[in-house]
């Protein structure tokens, strides 16, 4: 099967020369959803805005990268990655208030590349924005295009700003914590929606997000992070049900089940991530790991296949256990 993306070796790094990303390599197969799962700070949205050529301003990026059939592009060159935005792939921020135009009404923004670039005519395209709105609970599109982004409520501003990333028909899309300011229902359906897309036209998603509830129905494959490194990748299933690396089983263990009794403790990770700069030394979780081994603490783990060849992850007992 042919791969929308390619991300090999990605190490990104501050002004000061502070590792975020270190040796992250993944690759998102056409017509497939990739979650990138982790808790906040480890690494998870840097790394797919560098896949984009997209990284904010002091932070510096190596590595390789390869959108659809094209040519490999140096990670450090976000000229040859950003020009296939709005066309081959398409980026939606968590912050939705960021995507627009404070001084346009929605309508035009909405319309506005897709018109401009040649995508669509104007007849279409507002053809088209108004079936998205529809689609994400917001049937009133007319109202919606005249309004200014400072009238949308937040739970608007985020649909709107899907809708407005999906315009184009991107074939890579990659969404930042999507449904963060959806209420449950609203958040299904926008899911819905997403793996709509998937399925009719082939599209493939990077879905960025800490939720492992959402993760695991709505993706493929998963990979997960951990200060700044993939500790573990690979299809859902095998993944969650296999898990191979004690961080992934931490965040099964945590995550809200309803065979449990309500009168169960949640179970919680001990500790808390380190900051860029602050990594310890070998595996990066080996603090907070309740498994951790003597090895851990001196060694980085090598990356390595668990349950099948395509499920893999970064773990001294794996070999230990093989051994």
């Amino acid at each position: 099967m042919t791969k929308a993306l390619c991300v090999q070796d990605l190490s990104i790094t501050t002004a000061r020369n502070l590792s975020i990303v270190e040796s992250v390599s993944f690759s998102v197969e056409t017509g497939r959803v990739v979650g990138i799962l982790g808790e906040t700070g480890a690494g998870k949205t840097v790394t797919a805005r560098a896949a984009l050529g997209m990284l904010p301003r002091g932070l510096r990026a190596r590595g390789q990268i390869r959108l659809g059939g094209g040519d490999w592009a140096d990670a450090a060159d976000s000229k040859a990655l950003t020009q296939h935005l709005g066309g081959y792939s398409g980026l939606m921020l968590q912050n939705p208030a960021g995507s627009f135009d404070p001084l346009q009404k929605i309508g035009s923004q909405m319309i506005e590349s897709v018109v401009r670039n040649r995508i669509m005519s104007k007849r279409v395209a507002l053809a088209r924005a108004g079936s998205l709105l529809d689609q994400l609970g917001l049937p009133d599109a007319d109202s919606i295009f005249a309004k200014y982004p400072h009238q949308l409520s937040g739970g608007m501003s985020q649909r709107v700003a899907l809708a407005l990333t999906l315009m184009p028909r991107p074939q890579l899309l990659v969404v930042d914590e999507p449904t963060s300011a959806l209420d449950a229902n609203l958040r299904i359906e926008a899911l819905r929606l997403l793996r709509s897309l998937v399925l009719d036209s082939g599209t493939s998603v990077v879905l960025i997000s800490h939720d492992l509830g959402l993760v695991s129905r709505f993706c493929d494959e998963i990979v997960v992070m951990y200060a700044g490194r993939v500790v573990e990748a690979g299809p859902t299933e095998a993944v969650l049900s296999h898990s191979a690396h004690p961080y992934t089983r931490s965040l099964t263990a945590c995550t809200v089940r309803f065979d449990r009794s309500s009168r169960s403790v949640l179970p919680t990770i001990g500790g808390e991530p380190p900051l860029p700069g602050e990594w310890p030394t070998g595996c990066h979780f080996h603090p907070r790991c309740p498994e951790v081994l003597d090895i851990c603490s001196g060694r980085l783990p090598v990356f390595e296949e668990c349950s099948g060849p395509d499920h893999g992850a970064a773990c001294h007992r794996i070999r230990q256990e093989v051994h």
